[in-house]
């Protein structure tokens, strides 16, 4: 295999990457702005490939005609309907680019084929989370559809990052006697953050049943209102918090000399403060909708680098003597 094509795939997986972070920060965006409706009909928008920017452009029984499982549609919105086309756009770049990284994958079949079938199950999910996103539509926002969504999003991060360095060359760590620990209780803070994006989602569909049934409330009012599921939310935040805090104290002074993991320490712990900071701002402040896509996609590189770091911790070796 020619260096030429493994620079191919590499640039092709950063570009897929980046991708996937904007599609679910443009996703996140859409929750919070109330327009997963925006369009009506999957894949085109009110019947059209490029949709309405005004009223008059659509007929005038139009809330009838586009009903979605029997239930009329809100009245036309041009800024909610051009942020999910948007959203839209962003998820038909995603599958165009993860198809061009298949394609260069080809190059690693034979003789490194995790990265061939890795890249294969890449296209995969975002093919099924495509399906997905219509069903999301299909189904009028149907929460249960919505959560799993997100977890097939998350789920393409793992499988991406994987990737990234089973084909990119990276720096080398030394083993240490808590090595084994450490990956234990990394994968557990992952898993709890896991937890946590579901439960967030969870608090988030909430909120869309009780602006729907009253669409008067007071935004101050919406944290009274919410469940038990709210405050488990809320209190596994100190816990991750306290556990990775914990954690990254230790692995930065067992690995004081490896750049790499000093720096995904630090992302960590960046992102994980950003993210708790974003989470108060949401609770006390009224949930204001700019902060609510930011502290979604916090938690989704939160969770990308706690998977990277636990990555490059496997390929520990012990120290040539």
């Amino acid at each position: 295999m020619t260096i030429d094509k493994q620079q191919k795939y590499q640039k092709s997986l950063m570009i897929v990457i980046f991708t996937v972070f904007s599609l679910i920060a443009v996703g996140g965006l859409v929750r919070s702005t109330g327009s997963g409706m925006g369009c009506p009909d999957w894949p085109k928008c009110f019947g059209q490939f490029i949709p309405p920017t005004d009223i008059s452009q659509l007929p005038v029984d139009y809330k009838e005609q586009f009903a979605v499982s029997g239930r009329v549609i809100a009245d036309f919105s041009p800024v909610k309907t051009w942020i999910e086309y948007i959203n839209r756009l962003f998820g038909v770049w995603t599958g165009i680019a993860v198809l061009i990284l298949s394609y260069f994958s080809f190059a690693y079949k034979s003789e490194k084929p995790r990265i061939f079938w890795g890249s294969q199950l890449a296209l995969f999910l975002v093919i099924l989370n495509g399906w997905l996103g219509s069903k999301v539509v299909a189904t009028h926002l149907e929460p249960g559809v919505i959560t799993a969504h997100m977890i097939l999003a998350i789920l393409l991060i793992f499988v991406l990052q994987h990737l990234k360095h089973i084909s990119i060359k990276l720096e080398r760590i030394k083993t240490v006697d808590s090595l084994k620990k450490y990956k234990s209780i990394l994968w557990v803070m992952l898993i709890l953050t896991f937890i946590q994006v579901i439960l967030g989602t969870q608090v988030r569909e909430q909120i869309d049943h009780i602006t729907n049934l009253e669409p008067n409330l007071a935004k101050s009012n919406w944290v009274d209102r919410l469940d038990y599921v709210f405050y488990i939310h809320r209190t596994f935040s100190a816990v991750i918090l306290i556990g990775v805090v914990s954690l990254l104290k230790k692995l930065m002074q067992d690995y004081k000399d490896t750049l790499v993991v000093q720096k995904l320490c630090i992302s960590i712990a960046l992102v994980l403060i950003g993210e708790i900071a974003g989470g108060a701002i949401l609770a006390y402040f009224s949930f204001p909708a700019i902060v609510q896509p930011i502290h979604l996609l916090l938690s989704v590189f939160l969770m990308s680098y706690m998977y990277e770091l636990i990555v490059v911790l496997s390929k520990a070796q012990p120290e040539s003597l």
